[in-house]
């Protein structure tokens, strides 16, 4: 009977994979001038590109030629920019993540940050490795990226040979972005940087790039490239639906389906999109984890109705967290990305039993060269505790023209009170540059005792108001062209966190940090603190705390391997903190990776122990298994996730999914889930 069940789930998988993959293998044959990308590079498809073959050392920032020889071509089609990429790598290469938008710091990635509107303030990200793992983001204010966004694109490698001997590799890389869909594209140039990250034979890293004063992950400083001709809109109204159906079984009860999807519809710079019962059941768990002095753990929006905008919806006070938002009946979010002003608003329901909870946002943004200027506005309904939250904010940031120096402040206000609260920050920073070179935050916020907010980040551990935060962090980082400290990075900090009313300070803390890469296979992270809290005794009296706290940790990387171990221990509240962890990540086969966690502390009467075990197979081309269990003993809690998954493109997928949920894993979820996006 399971055997019969198993097939019922696994033949639906098998069927769209077939289906897919034979319509997938005829792409483009009919276009003799649109290359083919398979990864095998055609000359004659890329006659007529622009070709680089002189690049430029960005990291660390150098006039030397070291960099290995590399040849770049990039191609407009009617509808795409399209890259391909001839390199013969002298050192290693690290490629070992086949999980879409996932990566590792010591992988051989190539970037290219497109800036369509040639504005070099928004843009977008894409990055490959040569495992055919893709990566991508969208970009706003220069340099920072939203990595929930997605895009459908393609991108191939073909390794024909490692380096080896004294000889190098040769690999070659064809991409394609689709780029008709993209809304407010300049007619007659574009801007775009194309990043390349590799390896010395002595496993020295650094970056080059076609742009002399390119900047990691911005599009501050890009290649202006004019186009041949306005790239095709196809038409002007683009609409995406995207149904999908659940069929669930849990321990038990009764089997169960449910319905929903989601739409999206877009005109020009106008996009809307709808959503009706936002399905979570696929979503990677968030992991079981622990922090000291009830310090947040930011977890990552990774429902697409939202991911997908927030970098319109972001301020620096982060009032709208939309992880706050748990589940979703139905929403409308609608959004405005025009030459200088970018604009949301979103409607959404929430279940709360037996009632609702109903979530209004609004924010319009003006985007200049130097200077930004936003609005917000929050309006929340929940009718089962009878609560409503009204807020209003403006936010700004200022850039001194030719320099690294921003300034970012906010303030926002309840309104419709008798006691209306107030939040406000203000932050000044000195930007890394990671060419290396110093850096610098220094940042103020307050948010008043009357201000209420149910959306917040902070909201979400139970302290919403009646606190002020202070930070200072100097620090300088050096990147040099040796096999020895390549890089080093040191800075210290000071913070404080008090409750206003009472000046009770949460934490009050000085800290320095040094990280160094001793050669191509150590890195080291040493951290020391000193923080004076206040505390309450046995009497009720108000003291301060003497609380140390050092942390150390080495990174051995190995091959595509990597074996991370760390112990962190000091005073703390009168106890002393005893934290082992270690980590380490395998890859096997280009197909197999494997990912083992452990952390284990003691401190006053919490002995704790956090495992986790990740695998991730790569069966045949978009077709994956993927399996997470992870356990906590302290606060007796498990889980295990299985999933089998073919991936159509990004947002389309079939998926077998098993939760174990439990402390011994004894509530059980089972789905079966089919999503597909039909484009018109």
């Amino acid at each position: 009977m399971k055997i019969n069940y198993l097939l019922l789930y696994i033949s639906p998988i098998l069927f769209f994979a077939t289906a897919i993959s034979a319509q997938n293998s005829s792409s483009y044959s009919g276009e003799a001038a649109v290359p083919v990308i398979d990864g095998k590079i055609d000359d004659a498809e890329w006659v007529g590109a622009k070709v680089f073959s002189d690049f430029y050392i960005t990291i660390p920032r150098s006039d030397e030629k070291y960099y290995d020889s590399t040849i770049v071509y990039v191609k407009q089609t009617k509808d795409a920019i399209n890259f391909a990429f001839k390199w013969w790598p002298r050192g290693k290469v690290i490629s070992k993540s086949f999980t879409r938008d996932r990566s590792t710091d010591e992988e051989n990635e190539f970037f290219i940050m497109l800036d369509l509107e040639n504005k070099n303030q928004n843009g977008y990200f894409f990055s490959f490795s040569f495992l055919n793992n893709q990566r991508d983001g969208i970009v706003y204010n220069q340099r920072s990226i939203s990595y929930e966004w997605d895009w459908v694109w393609e991108a191939k490698s073909t390794i024909y040979r490692e380096a080896k001997d004294g000889k190098p590799g040769y690999i070659e890389s064809e991409v394609r972005i689709p780029v008709a869909k993209f809304q407010n594209k300049n007619e007659k140039q574009i801007g775009f940087d194309i990043q390349m990250f590799a390896y010395k034979p002595d496993g020295t890293l650094y970056t080059y790039s076609i742009s002399p004063n390119s900047e990691l992950l911005s599009v501050k400083n890009t290649y202006k490239f004019d186009l041949r001709y306005p790239f095709d809109e196809k038409i002007n109204l683009n609409m995406t639906v995207s149904p999908y159906v659940v069929a669930n079984k849990f321990n038990d009860k009764k089997p169960g389906a449910t319905l929903g999807g989601d739409v999206n519809v877009s005109l020009n710079d106008h996009k809307l999109k709808g959503t009706v019962n936002t399905d979570q059941s696929t979503l990677e768990a968030d992991p079981f984890r622990f922090t000291f002095y009830n310090r947040p753990v930011f977890l990552t929006e990774k429902r697409p109705f939202f991911s997908k905008d927030l970098d319109i919806y972001t301020t620096p006070i982060n009032l709208f967290y939309t992880r706050s938002i748990d589940s979703i009946t139905y929403g409308v979010n609608y959004t405005y990305r025009g030459d200088k002003l970018k604009a949301g608003i979103v409607y959404v329901e929430e279940p709360r039993y037996p009632d609702k909870k109903q979530y209004f946002v609004a924010r319009p943004r003006l985007n200049l060269s130097d200077f930004n200027f936003g609005g917000l506005l929050i309006y929340t309904n929940d009718k089962q505790s009878d609560s409503k939250d009204r807020i209003i904010s403006f936010d700004g940031l200022v850039r001194i023209p030719k320099t690294r120096f921003d300034f970012q402040g906010q303030i926002a206000s309840n309104f419709g009170y008798t006691n209306n609260g107030t939040a406000y920050l203000l932050h000044q920073f000195y930007e890394t540059s990671y060419a290396g070179g110093p850096y610098y935050d220094i940042m103020y916020d307050r948010v008043d005792k009357n201000f209420q907010t149910s959306t917040s980040f902070n909201s979400q551990i139970g302290a919403p108001n009646d606190y002020d935060e202070t930070i200072f962090q100097p620090g300088y980082i050096w990147k040099s062209n040796r096999k020895y400290f390549s890089e080093i990075n040191i800075k210290v900090s000071y913070y404080r966190l008090r409750q206003i009313s009472s000046n009770f300070k949460y934490q009050e803390a000085v800290a320095t940090e040094l990280f160094y890469r001793l050669n191509d296979i150590i890195n080291l992270d040493h951290y020391f603190e000193y923080n004076r809290p206040n505390d309450i005794d046995v009497n009720g009296n108000l003291i301060r705390r003497n609380n140390f706290d050092f942390n150390n940790s080495i990174k051995f990387l190995i091959g595509r391997s990597a074996l991370y171990i760390g112990y962190e221990c000091g005073p703390y509240f009168g106890s002393f903190i005893k934290h082992p962890y270690a980590n380490i990540d395998l890859v096997l086969f280009d197909r197999i990776s494997m990912l083992f966690a452990y952390d284990y502390r003691t401190v006053m009467d919490i002995k704790q122990s956090i495992f986790s075990a990740k695998l991730d197979w790569r069966i045949i081309p978009k077709l994956y298994f993927r399996s997470y269990y992870q356990q906590d003993t302290y606060n007796r809690l498990a889980l295990w996730n299985t999933m089998l998954q073919y991936e159509f493109f990004a947002g389309s997928n079939v998926y077998l999914v098993i939760d174990l949920l439990g402390e011994k894993l004894q509530n059980t979820g089972r789905y079966f889930k089919l999503g597909y996006d039909f484009n018109f």
